[in-house]
């Protein structure tokens, strides 16, 4: 009987595999903290590129979503994980906040939660792997020393630079008498002291006089002129070491007078540092299913059942984050990874690891160093890899930039290597690439990447070329735009599906290796085989968010793609094997339209409302989603619950129907600052209505389990 149930057996563990991180990959990758003028800006990177479709609420809260979706196609499309969690680097200046992923099964959303209330926008990243939250300084914050008279190095002598040898000892002596005018209280006369500093070619006192020249302004009262000053600093200085005191300053400035919270200390020893930041968790994750299957032929029924525990895992998860700063560097060491101790009879247990690097940048040099894992940064490196990378330059200007490593993808068994260099200037990125597999060479590629970003509106172009197949790999254009009070999004997408490889053409083959299958064919039929078993698919979609009011959203997305078939290929009872034809699905069209708003019955829940209708040549079907976030809590601590409800109906060319329904209910409890319990409840409802075979699955899906954040 169990062998009737063999297919259904491999549905169910791939649907149990959905809702657990242990088989899947990480979204997440990084999350950092950047001073800026108009506020700190919080960069949430992710592993793969995405796309930014809209957020809520638009500017302020406790909670944050961010509704996005990932762009296929670029590299192996592993499933990703639910409720994966990055905490914020410590800020003095903004509340402390985590970074959680969501629903990526159904409608993928990364979930900000604030320690207390923030002000906030959102956008998409310059590199289409990254979203940016600019949040404003908040004055409530732990404040940061305000030294009452600068710090004075000695002069520095430049061999080989006799101008800036001058002008170093020139600047020495100016800022000598405006630390002798500020002790005096003489503060105008520090004032042109300093503008006499900032006259001078740019020197090794450049910076500190810019900041000085501020508080000056601001000690003698003249406050407008002290916020010009000081958001000139951040304009010239974004990594300055000043930045966190300006900011606290900009903070503390009403415009007639300096806020309470500015507090000058008397002056202090600027000294390196090391600080440590992440989170550890543990989490079990349960399962159990019961299938019916009733079979009908020539009028006579037959219905088997079958009950199993189809999950009982247990997960725990490592982030680990160390950065040492300096006058001279900024330098980090980061950790994560999963450990998945399977306790099902036949199923292996895993131990992950997504990132495990050194990083070195230079805070008055332009150059970065990152070894080890990692994952891509684009300029054509399709997936996390183990490796180096290295940038020298400035990126407004010219910064060149070169990797070589080895692919490190979870769900692929080869591991090609490759090395490639790019350079950037400004808005744009040209690039080169090598890759190989089993010595075979593997791609070979150059491309271009094009951004712009200017307000709230951005746009990203990309091509790659594969010179080795003579064929384009991929080529897309995407961005975001506010015209008439709402917000778009679009994006064109033409790629070959999988990306180009060499590796295209072991599919259907009786050998893993490349390298085997090159010794029976040439080089020429290799690549003529890889690119019979590749598609090529076109995509275009337009999204819109239109703000109802105050409390309420409205979006929808409207998206197109075709899918080429493929041709059948190869040679039966041959090592190149024979691979049958696929047929293309297509136009395949979606409508999806979401409604997001807040305080339906209490200040600060969130719901979300959406509907998606979408048909192909091979199926049709619809599906309404419902969600509910909504915080029980007392500053920081307390419960969290959210909920969900889904329904999914399809019919298929045979007109074979199935329907879905799905409640789940997640809750959360921070009992302290540091430690966070969680569980989650589940139940779904499956049943598949063909010709001669009903089939009915439900089943019952669960998690429990703590995270330690420090």
């Amino acid at each position: 009987m169990i062998s009737k149930f063999q297919n259904y057996l491999a549905a169910i563990v791939l649907l149990a595999g959905m809702h657990v991180g242990g088989a899947l990959a990480q979204p997440l990758d990084d999350v950092s903290l950047e001073y800026q003028t108009d506020g700190i800006v919080a960069t949430v990177r992710m592993t793969e590129p995405v796309r930014y479709l809209r957020h809520f609420p638009a500017n302020g809260g406790q909670t944050l979503e961010i509704f996005y979706e990932r762009v296929r196609g670029a590299t192996v499309e592993e499933k990703w994980v639910d409720n994966e969690t990055r905490n914020s680097p410590p800020s003095g200046l903004i509340p402390s906040f985590t970074v959680t992923t969501r629903d990526q099964a159904t409608h993928p959303k990364l979930v900000v939660e604030f320690s207390r209330e923030a002000h906030f926008s959102v956008s998409a990243g310059k590199d289409q792997r990254s979203f940016l939250i600019t949040i404003k300084p908040d004055r409530s914050s732990a404040a940061v020393a305000l030294p009452y008279l600068p710090a004075i190095s000695a002069a520095r002598a430049t061999p080989g630079d006799a101008n800036l040898t001058e002008n170093n000892k020139q600047a020495f002596e100016l800022m000598g008498q405006a630390r002798d005018a500020l002790a005096a209280k003489k503060n105008d006369e520090a004032v042109g002291v300093l503008n006499k500093l900032l006259m001078l070619p740019p020197n090794d006192y450049s910076e500190d006089a810019q900041e000085w020249v501020g508080v000056a302004r601001e000690r003698a009262g003249q406050y407008d002129k002290a916020k010009t000053e000081y958001d000139l600093y951040l304009n010239l200085y974004p990594k300055g070491e000043g930045v966190p005191r300006v900011m606290q300053r900009l903070a503390g400035l009403s415009g007639t007078a300096s806020g309470p919270g500015i507090v000058e200390a008397t002056e202090k020893k600027r000294e390196a540092r090391w600080t440590t930041f992440g989170s550890l968790s543990g989490h079990y994750y349960f399962g159990s299913s019961k299938i019916d299957s009733t079979t009908t032929f020539n009028n006579a029924t037959d219905t088997q059942s079958l009950t199993l525990t189809d999950q009982s895992m247990f997960i725990t998860t490592e982030d680990v984050s160390g950065r040492y700063t300096s006058d001279e560097v900024d330098g980090r060491l980061v950790f994560r990874g999963n450990n998945t101790q399977n306790f099902l009879a036949n199923q292996a247990g895993q131990n992950r690891i997504s990132s495990l690097y050194g990083e070195i940048k230079g805070r008055k040099q332009d150059y970065l160093l990152r070894l080890g894992r990692q994952s891509s940064n684009g300029a054509g490196v399709l997936g996390r890899f183990d490796g180096l990378t290295g940038s020298y330059g400035d990126a407004a200007y010219y910064r060149v930039n070169g990797v070589v490593g080895k692919l490190a993808d979870y769900s692929d068994s080869t591991s090609p290597t490759f090395f490639g260099a790019s350079v950037d200037s400004g808005a744009f990125t040209a690039y080169g690439i090598n890759q190989t597999v089993d010595g075979v060479l593997d791609r070979r590629a150059v491309g271009g990447e094009w951004r712009y970003f200017v307000d709230k509106n951005s746009a990203f172009a990309m091509v790659d070329y594969d010179i080795n197949f003579k064929a384009l790999n991929a080529a897309q254009l995407m961005g975001t735009l506010n015209a008439f009070d709402a917000s778009w999004n679009f994006m064109l997408d033409h790629r070959k599906t999988p990306s180009l490889s060499i590796r295209n053409a072991l599919y259907g083959a009786t050998t893993s290796s490349i390298s085997v299958l090159q010794q029976a064919l040439s080089a020429s039929a290799v690549r003529d085989l890889a690119l019979e078993r590749t598609a090529t698919t076109n995509m275009g979609q337009i999204g819109i968010t239109k703000p109802l009011n105050e409390k309420w959203q409205a979006g929808g997305d409207v998206r197109l793609t075709n899918t080429t078939a493929t041709a059948a290929s190869g040679v039966l009872n041959s090592i190149q094997g024979y691979l049958e034809a696929n047929p293309s699905r297509g136009t395949e069209k979606s409508v999806t339209a979401q409604l997001i708003g807040t305080g339906l019955y209490k200040t600060g829940d969130i719901w979300s409302f959406s509907a998606t209708l979408n048909t192909s040549s091979l199926v049709k079907g619809n599906s309404f989603f419902v969600y509910n976030h909504t915080d029980m809590k007392y500053r920081q601590y307390g419960w969290g619950l959210d909920s969900s409800l889904q329904l999914y109906k399809q019919t298929d060319q045979f007109n074979a129907v199935t329907t879905r329904f799905s409640p789940t209910v997640r809750a959360s409890y921070r009992m302290k600052e540091q430690i966070t319990l969680d569980a989650e409840l589940g139940f779904e409802s499956t049943k598949s209505e063909g010709a001669s075979v009903t089939t009915k699955i439900s089943r019952i899906f669960g998690s429990a389990g703590l995270r330690w954040d420090f």
